[in-house]
């Protein structure tokens, strides 16, 4: 610490107000200097609201790391290190993780060739079901379309849910070899 007669000065003793757990004097350390260090942040990072998120951080750190503050030491000195070492470790994720530039649609459109596609597959699914017999498409549309359970429709049918559930496993087999003829 200082010598015999040489005074804290204010940092200083909010820093050892700090160390021993008073919040207020990390509020105060706040005011004082986060418009400093944001200035400093965004000479850096050039962006306003990342420059307010590292001080933020930088802020957070030393409140975790209050107990080692060394009050002889300046807290600006302290601050700024903090704050760019965050800034520093932020452009290097930026340049890892560049921003494509311009805004995302909020839907994504297909491409002509791959509407096409869809068409054509959807054209083969209902070539498929076509090819069922008319109890089975039946079947399989009461289960799938209309989410009817196993056994409401194996009463309409006059069948045991046993069998509802066989033939809709072979349908759905049947389907699937169908449509796997149309990929190749």
């Amino acid at each position: 610490m200082k010598g015999a007669g040489e005074a804290l000065t204010e940092d200083q003793e909010l820093m050892l107000r700090l160390r021993d757990g008073d919040i207020d004097a990390l509020e105060q350390l706040i005011d004082r200097w986060r418009a400093k260090a944001e200035a400093y942040a965004r000479g850096m990072l050039h962006d306003p609201q990342a420059a307010e998120d590292a001080v933020q951080e930088a802020f957070s750190r030393i409140y975790a790391a209050r107990r080692s503050l060394d009050a002889k030491s300046s807290f600006s000195a302290y601050l700024y290190t903090i704050v760019k070492r965050i800034c520093i470790d932020e452009i290097r994720k930026r340049k890892r993780f560049p921003e494509l530039p311009g805004e995302m649609p909020e839907e994504l459109v297909d491409s002509a060739e791959s509407e096409y596609i869809g068409h054509l597959e959807r054209l083969e699914k209902i070539h498929a079901l076509a090819g069922l017999d008319f109890e089975d498409r039946r079947i399989l549309l009461a289960f799938s379309l209309e989410n009817r359970p196993t056994k409401a429709i194996a009463e309409e049918l006059g069948m045991t849910d046993g069998q509802v559930r066989v033939r809709l496993h072979r349908i759905r087999k049947r389907l699937r070899r169908e449509l796997k003829k149309h990929e190749s």
